[in-house]
């Protein structure tokens, strides 16, 4: 491991998730390869679409003609609809599954078989969500509120399942996989203050989880000090799963 470039994928490298890892690893060891849909200049930055095959794909064999080595990937990529379930699209369906299940299994799937089977060594952490386990309590959400839908809960149980399936397909190349399955994150841009109080209330530590309290802990699964969390799903939700 000691030998490796420490090359890091991180996928929806723009997010707010992805925007906080970014700032608490760029002290640290780590060479970072980002990919967004959004358009941006930036060093070791790869514009994609993951809903679309032929873009993915162009930009995966970018990534193996640049680098020698991949150190791990951290997939944050995710779509999320906030349309009722009745008015459910089949365009909504697809980006969800296309997105969040589909092209963690094409990123995986190239990553194992160019650098990780190689290398004897890599890392994986997905992420996924609470409503992954269990099903939203729609009293939290009025008619105005971004609810969580089926499909992003489907799609994110998906997952965590491909997070146990790799865990034990890649032991024998040494490739540590785990996921982590947050509760609500506050996001002051996209939630209002009656939604982040509401939902706040059924929670045991009293209030929405911070972004920067997943980046602590894709940092520890990242680092050296973790070699045995392997294969977990790690929910870090205030205590909210506890009282369902």
């Amino acid at each position: 491991m000691k030998n490796l470039d420490k090359n890091i994928i991180i996928t929806g490298s723009e997010g707010q998730i992805g925007q906080d890892l970014l700032k608490k690893i760029a002290n640290k060891n780590y060479n970072t390869i980002l990919l967004d849909k959004k358009k941006k200049i930036k060093k070791n930055y790869f514009c994609v679409d993951f809903n679309n095959d032929k873009d993915t794909n162009k930009t995966l064999f970018k990534i193996k003609k640049k680098y020698k080595n991949i150190f791990a990937i951290v997939n944050l990529a995710a779509y999320q609809t906030f349309t009722d379930f009745e008015k459910r699209s089949i365009s909504e369906i697809n980006q969800s599954y296309n997105i969040n299940i589909k092209s963690n299994i094409i990123l995986t799937q190239f990553i194992y078989k160019n650098f990780f089977k190689r290398q004897k060594f890599g890392k994986i952490i997905n992420i996924s969500s609470i409503f992954g386990m269990y099903s939203p309590d729609f009293k939290n959400y009025k008619s105005n509120d971004r609810k969580s839908s089926e499909i992003y809960g489907a799609t994110k149980a998906g997952v965590i399942q491909l997070t146990k399936y790799f865990a034990n397909y890649m032991s024998k190349s040494n490739v540590n996989v785990n996921c982590i399955s947050p509760g609500g994150v506050e996001n002051s841009y996209t939630q209002t203050k009656k939604f982040i109080k509401r939902y706040s209330k059924n929670i045991p530590s009293k209030r929405m989880g911070k972004a920067e309290e997943i980046s602590n802990l894709i940092i520890f699964l990242l680092s050296e000090d973790n070699n045995y969390v392997n294969g977990e799903n790690i929910v870090i939700d205030g205590g909210y799963s506890s009282k369902l």
